[in-house]
């Protein structure tokens, strides 16, 4: 992966989404990642739906998956004012989506940005950010990049 500050860039945040379905919010989140195909985004992102909703509760989900020809993993954000039906775990509905595409052989990172993530979302006060962010650049400025390995 790149030296990124964060790991969202701008054009990868849907502001307010207007979807009225999990699959619909992730079309959404799909097609703004342009150099990606999004149909295969989608069909990677809702095979591992079908396995088990990833939406993990506090309004949020993130929906992941793993792509052949991506070079490094890819991140993408959408917020959702009245919120979604994602059959979350706590039943509630999804405000904040965040869906994560890694290359196919970069399992350790996989799972690596998926825990990063849940850490800096499960803190209140950056669900609330995002909820009143008034740009996208704010929203992925709430997106650090992992940090760098420290080699001895």
């Amino acid at each position: 992966m790149n030296e990124k500050s964060t790991l969202v860039s701008p054009e990868h945040v849907l502001m307010d989404s207007g979807a009225n379905s999990k699959t619909a919010i992730i079309s959404e989140i799909a097609a703004l990642l342009t150099s990606i195909d999004p149909d295969q985004a989608m069909e990677v992102i809702m095979e591992r739906e079908r396995l088990g909703s990833t939406g993990i509760g506090h309004g949020i989900a993130i929906p992941h998956g793993r792509l052949p020809e991506l070079n490094e993993p890819v991140v993408a954000v959408a917020r959702h004012a009245k919120g979604v039906d994602f059959d979350a775990i706590d039943t509630q509905p999804v405000h904040i989506i965040v869906l994560l595409l890694a290359p196919d052989n970069a399992d350790k990172t996989h799972l690596e940005l998926l825990a990063h993530l849940a850490r800096i979302l499960q803190q209140a006060h950056v669900r609330e950010a995002i909820m009143k962010a008034s740009s996208p650049e704010a929203v992925a400025a709430l997106f650090p990049a992992l940090p760098a390995k420290q080699t001895a």
